[in-house]
């Protein structure tokens, strides 16, 4: 991918790890995939055992993974009871969370410890990873008393988090696949779980298909196919821009705001496929405001994208920080009132000119309604700051 900005090549569509330890290898898959601040590796029970290796808590969603190096037997598999212990220990972890509601502290390298919360969880995923030589038959889900266990090997879990590498875009396929193997009796995959995810995506993201059946066979070369057509390679082109949406997301805990983890998990929330949207209006609007550059000069854009309306401002040098804070502030009041259909308004601020080192400032504003004082408030906004005076609505939602 090639941007104006060099800060924001994401230099990333595939990231590989070899030799790496089964702990290490999970953590830094997850943290390209579901991004460090939603991470949270080894959390520790109150006595200081281990609750599991990796937890990874968004919103009301959160999967528990415990990763395990297997050696293979002389038969070619592994050791079975080496397995129902990951899962038994993943059952185990499940239960402390919630139904004992055991305390436990979750913390990472970005944000400070905080007390998990089990109300706020209505989405529970369990995931046992077999590292080590893939066995000759491999599991695809098991149940761990009444709950779905998905059971990945190494080389599943590295296509798996490189190919759905957003938190909404993992969880839809483990919640697909977990409704579809309610309804199909049996499952044979000829060349692993790669051939189920290859049907997933070639099916508009679904196994509606596979309903109703008493056995779903699915032979080898059906990811393969997937990875040779046109439209699947047009598809990561087109995706690479979105990249430069993840590098937004990860400079948000850079910025002044005490609410950064909140912004961050707003812009962390749409899908691959949104966050290229996103990513191709924020970089669309940097280089028509690059191409107008003056040190007193202000660039303003809004768009509406999923569940809220995106602000980008961008000022030339002579405007100090905080006056560019108070002007972002204002667009994303102005925007609220005037893109109605979302209550919640971000906003992302950095200079007009493309460079490597910027600075960035955020803003979160969520107003559930808007009534008559808002109005007024908007309009008297407009007419001190001359903000969004004369925009016009595109039909693609943007604002300008």
């Amino acid at each position: 991918m090639h941007t104006d900005d060099p800060d924001m090549t994401p230099g990333k569509h595939y990231f590989r790890l070899k030799g790496q330890s089964a702990e290490n290898f999970l953590q830094q898959l997850a943290h390209q995939t579901f991004l460090v601040d939603w991470c949270f590796p080894n959390p520790k029970l109150p006595d200081g055992k281990e609750l599991c290796d990796l937890l990874v808590v968004f919103e009301s969603t959160v999967i528990i993974w415990q990763a395990k190096d297997l050696k293979l037997g002389n038969d070619g598999n592994v050791n079975e009871k080496q397995v129902e212990k990951n899962l038994r220990q993943l059952g185990g972890a499940r239960r402390q969370l919630m139904d004992l509601k055991t305390p436990i502290v979750l913390e990472n390298s970005r944000r400070t410890s905080e007390p998990f919360d089990p109300s706020t969880i209505s989405d529970v995923f369990l995931v046992s990873v077999l590292l080590g030589e893939t066995p000759a038959v491999q599991h695809l889900a098991t149940r761990v008393k009444s709950h779905q266990c998905h059971v990945l090997n190494r080389e599943f879990t590295e296509i798996a988090l490189n190919e759905l590498d957003t938190i909404g875009d993992f969880c839809r396929y483990l919640r697909e696949k977990e409704r579809v193997r309610e309804h199909v009796g049996s499952f044979i995959l000829e060349g692993g779980e790669k051939e189920l995810l290859g049907y997933y995506l070639l099916n508009g993201r679904s196994f509606a298909k596979l309903e109703g059946h008493n056995m779903v066979y699915l032979e080898e070369g059906t990811w393969n196919d997937l990875k040779s057509r046109p439209e699947y390679i047009a598809r990561l082109q087109a995706d690479e821009v979105s990249y430069v949406w993840d590098e937004l997301i990860e400079r948000a805990h850079t910025g002044d705001s005490c609410e950064y983890e909140k912004i961050a998990r707003e812009l962390a929330r749409p899908s691959r496929f949104d966050r290229r949207c996103l990513a191709t209006a924020y970089v669309e609007a940097h280089r028509i405001a690059h191409a107008r550059n003056s040190d007193r000069g202000i660039f303003r854009r809004a768009m509406a994208g999923g569940n809220m309306t995106v602000c980008f401002l961008f000022t030339g040098d002579a405007v100090s920080r905080e006056d560019r804070k108070a002007l972002l502030d204002s667009l994303c009041f102005v925007t609220r009132g005037m893109i109605q259909n979302h209550s919640v308004v971000v906003g992302i601020a950095t200079e007009m000119a493309i460079r490597r080192e910027s600075s960035f400032d955020y803003c979160l504003l969520h107003i559930p309604e808007w009534g008559p004082e808002q109005q007024r408030e908007m309009e008297r906004l407009q007419e001190q700051t001359g903000t969004l005076t004369r925009a016009k609505m595109c039909p693609s939602g943007k604002c300008v």
